[in-house]
């Protein structure tokens, strides 16, 4: 290989490396444990580091009100009740307060990608996360 090919593929290279998204989700960067699927731990650590829940609670009463919600949605909201279906906030909200706290959150998302309900989410179940982590996806904030 010359220099010339070097430097060209040094700075594709670079290239391709500033222009991947902020925050990848790939099954396996959340499988901490190395056990088949993700457990909802590890979900939600890997969803706590999108920063969603913690922006949209506009006053940091670790509670997101629907307009909360909403607001912290804008135009992704119909995206995300077609994802979680009509109805998912109500779902959510646990213990009826007309809130919805950390855990009722990080419960109610994981048990919406656990498809099959078996309390692990597989690589397949995984593949809609990635989709709405990505770049313009509703946890991308």
């Amino acid at each position: 290989m010359n220099i010339k090919s070097l430097t060209t593929a040094t700075a594709l290279a670079a290239t391709m490396a500033f222009a991947a998204p902020a925050f990848a989700a790939g099954v396996n960067d959340w499988n901490t444990d190395n056990e088949a699927g993700i457990s909802s731990d590890e979900f939600r650590t890997g969803l706590e580091d999108t920063g969603a829940f913690e922006n949209w609670d506009a006053n940091d009463d670790k509670m997101l009100s629907q307009d909360e919600l909403n607001e912290g949605l804008g135009e992704n909201n119909t995206a995300f009740g077609t994802r979680f279906g009509e109805g998912y906030y109500d779902s959510w909200d646990a213990n009826d307060d007309e809130n919805i706290g950390e855990d009722e959150f990080y419960d109610g998302v994981y048990s919406s990608y656990d498809a099959d309900s078996n309390k692990v989410i597989e690589e397949p179940e995984f593949g809609d996360v990635g989709d709405d982590i990505g770049d313009g996806g509703f946890w991308d904030v």
